[in-house]
């Protein structure tokens, strides 16, 4: 069933970044949207409220019963798992209304755009979310889904204004797409769909981009991935996925076939581009979408003005709090690599702070497997006499808990504790406890809350002492 044609959709698991920000382009479209999800509270029941869209708290039977009819169930992948058991995922199966997950649903529509989809191991969304709010600010009209609330939005998406009549100009002029001038020329009449492109599960795949920006390749999901080989190939799978002009902007070596325009950058340390977070891991996405902005020949000078007026995202180098003597500052950190590169950009830019890099690990599989490359950045940081080390417990995932059985020896938050020697907490009351202590002298600090779980609550509560 074509999107264009849907009257009604239910989503399950509505409060997620991702769904929402698809319920707010669906509305949009001119489709009925209703949801529902956990009664837990998030930044996007605000979101939602705002919309007027409707959805129920807790997944039961009625709820659905309630809406019929439905064109289409659009669900987390989460709730789709075998082990969910989701009550209303399982009504909808019985009376054959057709399901699909986010990445699906997402596709559906993207596919139809002129889709820009941003990939990578790390820096999606910051790079997607920069990327959507110059082309905002140029009046391109663009649609956006981003992975994390854009502060300047207050919201985690961009609806066009003109999307369903941008999409017929798009398939009225499809042969003309191969041709690099004529885009230039009419680029501001097409649908363009900016997104981060998610490699978990190989999800990307179901996406078919115009343009692939690729920030890197760093070896993650090792609960998915048996290794750096199967993680690379679901790159190269995804780059297949371009349909004309085929643009591919990376600096990564990547194999790719001859129809592929192929723009291999290397970085230049020398261009520093105006943007208010330090460190050559933005730097480096940044000079991607300055290429971009150069192959269609967009405004430079503008690129660079807008760059400079970035306000960023909910949990990338958010600043909580910040006073002459304390500063809270949390990031999605959960890699080693972009656990290294926070702290590098915390170092330029509070060099004079005592610092208390809280880090929780997200997932068991991802601690384990990445275990000596934790082990090698956190012996780096500990070097550093102005940083304190405190490990918090692990945040899970329910979709590791097969592969968890079937690994004899795990490697643990503990094992990382015990090899570098550092504190660790179970609970949050004890570790606000540690640093209501610390806080007691005058000696400028910064405390950083680091991970992809719940550990930015510790910094929400040590803001209010």
């Amino acid at each position: 069933m074509n999107f264009l044609n849907w009257k009604k959709v239910y989503l399950v698991g509505i409060k997620g970044v991702g769904l929402t920000g698809l319920a707010k382009i669906l509305k949009d479209l001119k489709i009925k949207v209703v949801g529902s999800d956990t009664s837990e509270k998030f930044f996007t029941d605000e979101v939602l409220k705002k919309e007027k869209i409707r959805y129920y708290e807790g997944f039961k039977e009625k709820n659905l019963k309630n809406e019929l009819p439905i064109d289409a169930i659009i669900s987390s992948v989460a709730y789709l798992l075998p082990s969910s058991e989701n009550v209303e995922i399982k009504l909808a199966q019985k009376l054959n209304i057709p399901i699909y997950s986010y990445p699906q649903a997402l596709s559906q529509i993207f596919n139809e755009s002129f889709g820009i989809a941003i990939c990578g191991s790390h820096g999606k969304s910051s790079t997607t979310a920069v990327l959507g709010t110059i082309l905002k600010k140029l009046n391109f009209d663009p649609t956006v889904l981003v992975g994390s609330e854009v502060i300047e939005w207050k919201s985690n998406s961009l609806i066009s204004k003109n999307f369903r009549k941008k999409i017929e100009f798009l398939k009225n002029n499809e042969s003309r797409l191969e041709d690099l001038n004529w885009l230039r020329k009419n680029i501001n009449k097409l649908p363009i769909f900016v997104i981060e492109a998610d490699e978990y599960r190989e999800a990307f795949l179901n996406y078919f981009p115009r343009v692939i920006i690729l920030t890197n390749i760093d070896y993650d999901h090792p609960d998915y991935f048996s290794n750096y080989q199967s993680y690379k190939k679901a790159y190269e799978k995804f780059i297949l996925n371009l349909k004309p002009p085929k643009i591919l902007i990376t600096y990564e070596n990547i194999k790719t076939p001859p129809s592929i325009r192929y723009y291999k950058l290397k970085f230049n340390p020398k261009i520093k581009l105006p943007f208010p977070i330090p460190g050559k891991h933005f730097q480096k996405n940044l000079q991607l979408l300055y290429k971009f902005f150069k192959i269609f020949k967009i405004s430079s000078k503008n690129f660079l003005r807008y760059l400079s007026l970035y306000k960023g995202i909910k949990r990338r180098f958010e600043i909580i709090k910040k006073t002459k003597k304390l500063v809270l500052i949390d990031d999605y950190a959960h890699h080693p690599n972009e656990i290294y590169s926070f702290y590098k950009s915390l170092q330029i830019k509070f060099p004079d702070y005592k610092k208390f890099l809280i880090f929780q690990p997200h997932t068991f599989t991802r601690t384990h497997f990445l275990f000596n490359e934790f082990l090698k950045i956190f012996q780096k940081i500990k070097k550093d006499k102005s940083v304190n080390l405190l490990i918090f417990k692990t945040f899970p995932s329910a979709r590791e808990k097969e592969i968890i059985l079937k690994i004899k020896k795990l490697k643990s938050d503990r094992d990382l504790v015990q090899k570098l020697n550092l504190p660790y907490f179970e609970t949050e009351k004890e570790i606000i406890k540690f640093l209501k202590q610390k806080l007691k002298d005058k000696e400028k600090k910064l405390i950083a809350s680091i991970g992809a779980g719940d550990v930015y609550k510790i910094l929400e509560k040590i803001a209010k002492i």
